[in-house]
């Protein structure tokens, strides 16, 4: 919470409460739905897994429970801001610390995890250490969700996002209200044709799969005849949204920014249009990552970071990977359209070892692979033309908030290039 001036304590409450009232008032009118359109999407997205099917019976035995997820965080956050409403919060400085605390418990928990990990294989680990790291990040986190909250709020109402609904407007309520949960967000089973790349199937799968059982997934889906790959979610927009725990402060913000931006759409033609297709999921997702990286830059010019910057990927000056990705997407490409299908398998499990030699590690490279990752159509892997095409859209816009206010009326590709014809 960012420090105000001093208020009278008769008057603090009073406003307070007066905020709180406001605030229950839209979340039965907006957020509810909100929340019931997050989890039925997720549900539509990722698949209903009650079938016969046995992929679905596959991912059944390992599936994230999105409606239980909800049930137990949701309460929990807004008892959490109704308990501290009173509270006269911190100082800026204060709230730096803390969030420099909560990232830098956060590194030594990453490095501890790894650290057990390798133990099952012989190496040295701290349980002791671990333990009283992530017992000591858990007594923070819910102050530094509410700061890091706040703070980004704050940000993007500036920044001219804010959307006050009906019946509020007279209040300058931004919204949707910004809300999410530091946690350990779900994997993801996706599933492509061998013969093509596309995303026939994506279902969500339990967050703490060992890599056994991982692969036992995959290759029991792939008993079917299909290509599949589970892979790390980086967030999903439940609400509130999930966002990985792990994760260093920079990519704490951008993700946030990103899902937030996916709800904030859902009230848009793009938003509603998201599950409509390949083609408008590709274009939300595509927004949401050009403005969640470039407002997350913003915002640490704005707020600084309380942790250093991350180390450089230790890869080959001599080694372009955004070149080479790309152009293994096109060979696959032309291969598969020729029927040659064990020739582009190969070839991507060759590539893959190449990336490694360069230090680019990838689990596996496949067509499911490809099919999930070039959703994000400003990716390596996405050959996708609606990629360049919304990174023109925002190099002719003035800045990122208009961007985002162009393309939140897109439907389609169709309607894209009318845009950019006019712009």
């Amino acid at each position: 919470m960012r420090s105000r001036p001093a208020i009278p304590i008769d008057s603090k409450r009073a406003l307070a409460a007066l905020t709180a009232s406001n605030t229950l008032g839209v979340l039965a009118l907006y957020v509810i739905p909100l929340i019931v359109g997050a989890t039925a999407g997720g549900v539509l997205l990722f698949r209903d897994v009650s079938s016969d099917d046995p992929i679905d019976a596959v991912a059944n035995r390992n599936a994230y429970d999105i409606v239980g997820w909800e049930l137990r965080h949701l309460p929990e956050k807004w008892l959490y801001k109704l308990a501290t409403v009173f509270d006269g919060g911190r100082s800026r400085a204060e709230e730096d610390v803390l969030i420099g605390r909560y990232f830098e418990l956060t590194a030594d928990i990453r490095s501890l995890e790894r650290a057990q990990t390798g133990a099952r294989r012989g190496d040295g680990s701290d349980p002791d250490r671990l333990a009283e790291a992530r017992r000591e990040r858990r007594a923070i986190e819910n102050e530094v969700e509410e700061t890091l909250e706040g703070r980004i709020s704050d940000f993007l109402r500036d920044q001219g996002f804010a959307m006050n609904p009906p019946l509020f407007s007279d209040i300058d309520l931004f919204f949707p209200p910004l809300d999410f949960e530091l946690d350990r967000p779900p994997k993801l089973l996706a599933v492509s044709p061998r013969e093509r790349i596309e995303l026939d199937r994506s279902y969500l799968l339990v967050p703490g799969l060992e890599p056994e059982a991982v692969a036992a997934v995959e290759s029991e889906t792939e008993e079917t005849g299909v290509s599949a790959l589970v892979v790390n979610t980086g967030g999903i927009a439940t609400y509130p949204s999930v966002i990985p725990e792990l994760a260093s402060y920079r990519s704490v913000v951008e993700t946030v920014i990103h899902e937030w931006l996916h709800q904030y759409l859902a009230f848009y033609p793009l938003g509603r249009s998201y599950f409509s297709g390949q083609e408008a999921r590709t274009l939300n997702e595509t927004v949401a990552n050009l403005a969640g990286r470039e407002l997350a830059d913003l915002f640490v010019q704005r707020y600084g970071s309380p942790t250093p910057p991350p180390s450089p990927s230790q890869t080959s000056a001599d080694f372009d990977f955004r070149t080479e990705m790309r152009s293994l997407r096109l060979r696959v490409e032309e291969l598969l359209a020729e029927g040659r299908v064990e020739e582009a398998e190969r070839l991507m499990n060759e590539k893959r070892d190449e990336f490694e030699s360069f230090g680019v590690y990838i689990r596996r490279i496949n067509q499911a692979y490809f099919a999930f990752y070039g959703s994000y159509a400003d990716t390596p892997s996405s050959i996708d033309p609606i990629g360049p095409k919304l990174q023109r859209l925002r190099d002719r816009s003035g800045s990122i908030v208009e961007f985002v206010l162009l393309a939140r009326s897109l439907h389609s590709e169709a309607d894209l290039d009318s845009l950019l014809a006019k712009a």
